[in-house]
């Protein structure tokens, strides 16, 4: 019988995690993709990644003042990365207006937000989070439950076409894309009213169009209904990944302002479907401005950026600073406010 639900107590062992100087400040960027969310990174077979982020600051870096316009100039963007020299080679937009790289309507009030996804063929495949703006602020948006996935073309990356891939019962499959034994495996995070639970689906052959099937309290069903979570949080930052040929469970602590939780975690399991137990807390957010702590979210790892050390990568986004400090001054602000930030964890801390 799966079990559903594994809220371990945080482990008082101690992690060993640190942050990563080189990674982190390659995101500090001064054209291009500036300052962005989301940080998510697909490994191609040619030794590079294909970075994918939300709302992103798209060049207009004034390098005297060390700002960029406060508002962002596009939905999302990507960027192709050399990972042996740790080097952006090449900024992905799009040709609308505005310029987001994935974009599938004309009408700015629905928009993308990249998900996870993979390589096969010579295709790349993205998940897409479809979004729908509802009011102003920095929360007058909705999910709509409509699964898209984006395929690009890995010899030209401009390349994009789109499948509609259905309603999913409102589970929004883009935390996290796993290959596992002649399985594909896609994670979803539903709303459940006070917090945020986990699913799983899975197909065969690496073929999108195949047959999904969901995880349920026995097994596997075809049947969406059937599908049971496999974890909860009272947080939205779920990812997961295959690393040691385990399976690893990132998540944040609930934030939806400044000065709201700090803590990042880890589980693991033996099964790509769990359970997800051995809570450790791996980080502490530690980006204060003028003692405040900032809105952040998307814990994510990155398996592919090996550094020999048997430690893992993982980034997490900050979203500037709330109520708590003014930070766009003039129409202007610091981008380092609106960075993802990365850090190494040791496998053997953490049960990998």
């Amino acid at each position: 019988m799966l079990v559903a639900c594994n809220r371990d107590p945080v482990t008082p062992d101690e992690v060993n995690s640190y942050k990563d100087a080189v990674m982190t400040a390659m995101f500090q960027r001064t054209s291009g993709v500036v300052a962005a969310d989301g940080a998510h990174s697909i490994a191609l077979n040619n030794g590079k990644s294909l970075w994918l982020f939300g709302d992103s600051y798209i060049d207009n870096y004034d390098p005297q003042m060390n700002t960029v316009p406060c508002l962002f100039q596009v939905r999302n963007a990507a960027t192709l990365v050399d990972n042996n020299a740790m080097k952006v080679e090449q900024t992905l937009l799009g040709n609308g207006s505005p310029k987001s790289y994935f974009k599938h309507t004309a009408d700015n009030d629905f928009w993308f937000w990249p998900g996870h996804g993979y390589e096969k063929d010579g295709f790349i495949y993205v998940f897409q989070n479809m979004i729908h703006r509802t009011g102003s602020g920095s929360f007058g948006f909705e999910e709509i439950d409509s699964l898209y996935v984006a395929k690009i073309n890995k010899s030209n990356l401009n390349e994009v076409s789109y499948s509609y891939l259905g309603r999913k019962n409102g589970i929004s499959f883009c935390n996290g894309v796993v290959q596992h034994n002649g399985y594909v495996y896609i994670y979803g995070i539903k709303n459940n009213g006070m917090g945020r639970d986990l699913y799983v689906a899975r197909y065969a052959d690496n073929d999108i169009t195949n047959t999904w099937e969901y995880r349920t309290a026995s097994g596997w069903s075809a049947n969406i209904t059937d599908a049971v979570k496999i974890h909860d949080e009272f947080t939205a930052s779920f990812h997961v990944a295959k690393v040691n040929n385990k399976f690893v469970l990132v998540t944040t602590e609930f934030s939806v302002g400044c000065d709201q939780g700090s803590e990042i975690y880890s589980y693991i399991a033996g099964e790509p479907f769990g359970p997800f137990t051995n809570r450790k807390t791996v980080w502490k957010v530690d980006d204060t401005l003028e003692g405040h702590l900032p809105f952040f979210y998307s814990a994510t790892v990155h398996p592919e950026f090996d550094n020999g050390k048997d430690e893992l990568l993982l980034t997490y986004c900050i979203n500037n600073y709330g109520d708590c400090v003014e930070t766009c001054i003039n129409n202007r602000f610091d981008p380092d406010h609106y960075r993802p930030r990365a850090i190494r964890v040791s496998y053997s801390s953490i049960g990998l």
